[in-house]
């Protein structure tokens, strides 16, 4: 994307506004300056994580709410007499959408690496709050191209993911991780563990991955249980379908762990399984199931991480084409389909330099996101007019993409 987001908001806050910033905390300006470095980056992970968890719904309805005028006159914010009416008010808004836990140990991990007080802290996270989502706001209803809903907040958030990542201050991981906001964080959902792990250390990286590895083994734990008894073998087919699809939405949205998902993904097939039977009555004694573990090479070609670059494009996709439910909506998500293809020229320009040993594995991810990407397109050109404006775009992406396989 064109725009940082953590640069925007930082730009409200630079110069006059820093000192009356720091004099509203009661902080000097070197404290408030790296409280800010730490606190802007580790709060859009936080809220990218939970969009993440929940489809962005409800931080949605947040942004949409949010009254954007503040922006145009931060100066008297910060020195009117209403500064702590919306400190107040943002960090209850910041609790209500993490939880007072993960937003606690945020302010504390900031407070931990930067030596400010624990109160200033928490009032430069509440204050942060309606400045970050009126900056989202502008964005996404202000013709910045995306869509006008939950999944167009997606894609901006998770299109930010690399910003997000180099602004993260030395030490704030292990900052966060000590507070407790790592832990509060996972609770929200397993696309929300992932997207915080990764903006911590890399946020979502791992989105186009775990999207088809999950499949993989679903569908491998399906095979397997259907194997047991042919009674059983449409409902295990059915739950791992199921389960599939859950995990790759969450992957895609921000990320994943591998090795958390999968087991996961086994024990819910499994369940819906026993559960089956009993009701049956069906006695069937179902095997033990192993499910193999997805390696993906980490192939550097450049400076470039071939494998998350996959998963970047396939993600990309995924938000772009999830939020379309008309032509209007089909028309905003061009721009973010266009800079898909933009990267996919760029791998296309490496392809030849990745080692033959590691091409394979790569093909491989290539091909089982393009089982999920192609059915997901197919159901949204199936809408009026939308596939007269998709099909220039698309059409080509999709070749290129196959010319991976």
């Amino acid at each position: 994307m064109s725009f940082n987001l953590v640069d925007l908001v930082k730009g409200q806050l630079g110069g006059p506004a820093l000192g009356q910033l720091g004099a509203l905390l009661g902080e000097d300006n070197n404290k408030t300056e790296a409280a800010l470095g730490a606190a802007i980056p580790g709060l859009l992970s936080g809220l990218t994580s939970q969009a993440n968890g929940d489809g962005g719904a409800s931080l949605f309805n947040a942004v949409k709410d949010q009254d954007d005028s503040m922006l145009d006159n931060i100066g008297g914010l910060l020195t009117g007499g209403n500064s702590s009416s919306v400190m107040n008010q943002g960090s209850s808004m910041l609790s209500s959408i993490l939880g007072n836990g993960a937003a606690g140990g945020l302010a504390s991990a900031v407070a931990g690496l930067t030596g400010i007080g624990g109160k200033s802290s928490s009032g430069l996270m509440g204050l942060l709050m309606p400045i970050v989502l009126g900056i989202v706001k502008r964005k996404v209803f202000g013709g910045g191209g995306f869509s006008q809903n939950a999944g167009g907040l997606l894609s901006l958030l998770n299109g930010q993911k690399d910003n997000v990542q180099a602004a993260m201050p030395s030490g704030f991981q292990d900052q966060l991780q000590s507070s407790g906001f790592m832990d509060q964080i996972s609770s929200l959902g397993g696309g929300a563990a992932a997207a915080v792990s990764g903006a911590a250390g890399a946020v979502g990286n791992a989105a186009g991955n775990v999207a088809g590895a999950a499949g993989n083994a679903a569908s491998n734990v399906a095979g397997a249980a259907g194997n047991a008894a042919s009674n059983v073998a449409g409902a295990a087919s059915n739950a791992a379908g199921n389960t599939a699809d859950a995990a790759g939405r969450a992957a895609s949205g921000g990320g994943g762990l591998l090795k958390k998902i999968l087991p996961i993904i086994a024990l819910a097939v499994i369940g819906l399984l026993g559960l089956k039977m009993c009701g049956g009555g069906a006695d069937v004694e179902v095997p033990d199931v192993s499910v193999p573990s997805v390696e993906v090479p980490s192939v550097d070609v450049g400076g470039l991480n071939v494998g998350d670059e996959i998963g970047g494009i396939f993600g990309g996709a995924t938000d772009a084409i999830s939020g379309i439910t008309d032509a209007d909506s089909a028309t905003a998500a061009v721009p973010a389909l266009e800079e898909v293809t933009g990267k996919v020229d760029g791998l296309s320009g490496i392809w030849d330099k990745i080692p033959e040993d590691n091409r394979g594995a790569l093909s491989g991810l290539v091909g089982s996101n393009m089982d999920k990407l192609t059915p997901m397109l197919d159901k949204a050109n199936e809408i009026p007019g939308v596939s007269d404006i998709l099909g220039p775009v698309t059409g080509p992406l999709l070749e290129k993409l196959k010319g991976f396989m």
